[in-house]
Formats: structure tokens, C-alpha cells, sequence
């Protein structure tokens, strides 16, 4: 494997088992979350597989409405490959990168779960 190649896979090598159980998960007809059947909330994840589903077919307004985290996320996703592709190793940009990225996904989560918890996002 060629290192630069390399390098991108070890940076981004912790999305590969998140990318594989979503995408099974996604495949089947009922829902999967355990939140949502035990305790009957849905998690701040419901909704994201589906979105990023709809997203993949093109369709983005469906994706904002299974949830709205789905888009910025696919673009931040995107953005990490290419950084992970083209920043030199041990490059700071990479760590700024995935604390920035994961603080604005776990705060977008967290406020699309309070909107539907409260009944400003529709129920999924």
C-alpha cells in the first residue's frame, strides 16, 4: 500500500466498523435502536442511517428530515478523507481537525435529539 494511502487508512480506520454495522443495520426493515425499544425515546442517532440512505440516493430534503445532522456530518465526513489523503503525518491540522469535528457533531446531535425529544423535530 502506498504510504500516503496508508497514513489516510490509519487516521480514518476507526470509521470502517461504524461504516459497516450502519450500513447493515440500515438494511433492515424494522428499527435498531435499542434506546428506542427499550426505553422508548428515540436516541440522538434515530434517524441518521436513513437520512444518510437518502443521501446517498440524492435526496437531500428526505435526509434533513429523518435528521438534520445527516448532511453536515457526510460533509465532514468527506472533508476528513480529504485531509486524511493530503496532510503530511504528524501534521497538527489532523488533530485540530477531528476535535472540531467531533465536538460539532456531538453538540449537533445533541441539540436535533433535545428539538425532537420536545417536539420540534418530527418523530422517526
Amino acid at each position: 500500500m502506498p504510504p500516503r494511502l496508508a497514513l489516510a487508512y490509519a487516521r480514518l480506520r476507526a470509521l470502517v466498523p461504524i461504516a459497516v454495522i450502519t450500513g447493515l443495520l440500515g438494511l433492515l426493515p424494522f428499527s435498531t435502536c435499542l434506546v428506542k425499544i427499550v426505553v422508548g425515546v428515540p436516541c440522538p442517532g434515530c434517524g441518521m442511517t436513513r437520512a444518510a440512505l437518502r443521501l446517498l440516493r440524492g435526496d437531500i430534503v428526505g435526509s434533513l428530515r429523518f435528521h438534520p445532522v445527516a448532511l453536515p456530518a457526510a460533509v465532514g465526513l468527506a472533508l476528513a478523507v480529504g485531509l486524511a489523503l493530503t496532510l503530511p503525518a504528524e501534521h497538527p491540522a489532523w488533530e485540530r481537525f477531528v476535535r472540531l469535528a467531533t465536538g460539532l457533531l456531538a453538540g449537533g446531535l445533541a441539540v436535533a435529539w433535545a428539538m425532537r425529544v420536545v417536539g420540534l423535530l418530527p418523530a422517526v
